[in-house]
């Protein structure tokens, strides 16, 4: 008897500074998705706030607002882990049976002013884990503190691990995510390009997923969001692989859409025992990876 499980990727644009329309968006989705029978439904990076700004070193707020007032506007829209939106999709997945993953700036439980890059996972039970991105791109370390560890959640279905977009481009954290027993991994973007600049490569989504998936023997779900914020331009290409690094499904394009997929669990299994990928390994050997950058 094989493990199915029906995964629903949303390549969605988002509102900047607009959480109540992008939740209303957002909840609308899930329950349709949901009461089509997915299993996990899985919400862009940062999905109710918009990406931060600058988005990038030396760009213009596309608002007009100065630093302070955007980055006291974003902090105000931000979200607690009981807020209305991971309230309201708690309901959600009790109703239904189901589980989400959602991007959002985070606000810490204790610490006011603190946010995190959150990517969180809610059940059928609620809340099943938190993970605030580790590796944070340029500008947006004005804005989060940076997460600390990659946590695993056992769902009804299997084993779900989150990343959120940087996160893709150091091996370290997926297999990390792999040695704690994730069998899906999910990495939630906000990649953008500048709007009149085409991409080096479209097909940079598939390579990297495919990439990860293949040297941790995981599937790896890779939703990134569309539409436009100030002068840039989000890329989708959302795309699921198989353990083997196959691509299952793709969105190869920068439009809206729902990438949906079933996955079959047992090829984890199957395929790391044909590889013998963690067997294999010898960390006895990778010492140097736990040095810093050190100068000369």
């Amino acid at each position: 008897m094989t493990r199915s499980v029906r995964v629903a990727l949303a390549q969605i644009a988002i509102a900047p500074l607009d959480p109540d329309s992008n939740r209303r968006r957002i909840l609308e989705i899930a329950r349709q998705e949901a009461q089509s029978g997915a299993d996990l439904i899985v919400f862009p990076e940062l999905s109710l706030t918009g990406y931060v700004e600058p988005m990038g070193p030396g760009q213009e707020i596309s608002t007009g607002a100065c630093f302070a007032e955007f980055a006291k506007a974003f902090e105000a829209l931000s979200e607690p882990l009981d807020g209305p939106t991971i309230t309201s999709l708690s309901e959600i997945t009790a109703k239904h049976d189901t589980c989400v993953v959602i991007g959002m700036s985070l606000r810490h439980g204790a610490v006011r002013g603190s946010l995190g890059n959150a990517s969180v996972l809610i059940g059928p039970s609620g809340v099943m884990a938190v993970y605030d991105k580790v590796h944070l791109w340029q500008n947006e370390k004005l804005f989060f503190r940076s997460g600390e560890s990659f946590p695993v959640a056992e769902t009804g279905f299997g084993r779900v691990g989150m990343q959120v977009c940087y996160d893709i481009r150091f091996p370290e954290a997926t297999r990390c995510l792999a040695l704690g027993g994730a069998e899906i991994v999910t990495n939630v973007w906000a990649s953008f390009r500048a709007e009149l600049v085409a991409s080096d490569d479209p097909a940079q989504f598939r390579h990297r997923a495919f990439t990860r998936a293949q040297e941790n023997g995981v599937f790896f779900l890779s939703c990134n969001r569309v539409g436009q914020q100030g002068s840039n331009r989000f890329m989708g290409h959302s795309v699921i692989c198989r353990p083997s690094g196959a691509v299952l499904a793709e969105a190869a394009h920068e439009d809206e859409d729902i990438l949906r997929a079933e996955l079959d669990l047992d090829e984890v299994a199957a395929y790391r025992s044909y590889v013998n990928l963690f067997d294999d390994r010898k960390p006895s050997a990778y010492t140097a990876l736990g040095a810093a950058v050190s100068g000369r």
